[in-house]
């Protein structure tokens, strides 16, 4: 397994290093966004390890960047940061980070616990490749592709992976907890604002279909089709 690290302090990147390498990871690093994109687009790493703040090219403008390329857009990232504040939290995850871990309070067990969990969520099973037929819509698991009435559709990574849970569990009341743990890989109950602003572009993007999504108050969201 292949660890990407896009960071440009030298004694972190040689923690981690250290830390993973004990794991019998394989660890590549680069040093600044620009060489860390291109790096990830050369090597296709298993994960990567993106700091929020890089030069040439900020964390945020590399995470981007990989969620909207084809090619990398599977890579689970892990957002490395000084940053605290909560907003930055959710930010980063509606960009489509499948984590976050502050550097200020990092702890190697979690870390190396954290990369682990993240590539069990990118290798599991994801509905065998089949193509999901839900009235007008069609969500194919293999190429992450969404129709709407034919038409395509442009999700994000994360706006995706909400989408297919939903419609692997229609009539099920799904709790904010389950959606971050499932969706996002992460039992942070503080950033589950996140959820709402991700469905609430999920919504948008499928018109008159988004308004199967329910709201149920103080639980979470219920995705039901009206009867026809």
């Amino acid at each position: 397994m292949q660890i990407l690290i896009i960071e440009d302090e030298p004694d972190f990147v040689r923690l981690v290093q250290r830390l993973l390498m004990a794991e019998n990871f394989l660890v590549t690093s680069a040093k600044d966004g620009m060489t860390g994109l291109k790096m990830a687009q050369d090597l296709h790493p298993d994960v990567i390890l993106l700091d929020w703040n890089l030069p040439v090219k900020d964390g945020l403008a590399v995470l981007k960047e990989l969620k909207g390329e084809p090619k990398t857009r599977g890579i689970p990232v892990i957002m490395l940061t000084v940053r605290g504040k909560e907003l930055d939290t959710v930010l980063a995850l509606e960009m489509g980070a499948d984590d976050y871990i502050s550097k200020r309070a990092l702890r190697p067990r979690e870390l190396v616990a954290r990369v682990h969990s993240v590539l069990r969520k990118s290798q599991a099973p994801d509905s065998d490749g089949k193509v999901l037929h839900v009235g007008p819509l069609d969500l194919d698991t293999s190429h992450r592709r969404v129709t709407l009435a034919g038409q395509p559709v442009d999700l994000r990574a994360k706006e995706f992976d909400l989408l297919h849970t939903f419609l692997t569990r229609p009539g099920r009341v799904l709790t904010r907890q389950f959606l971050m743990e499932n969706v996002w890989g992460i039992d942070d109950y503080g950033a589950s604002r996140t959820i709402d602003s991700t469905l609430a572009r999920l919504r948008t993007k499928l018109g008159e279909f988004g308004q199967a999504f329910q709201s149920i108050k103080g639980i979470g969201y219920q995705f039901s089709m009206p009867e026809e």
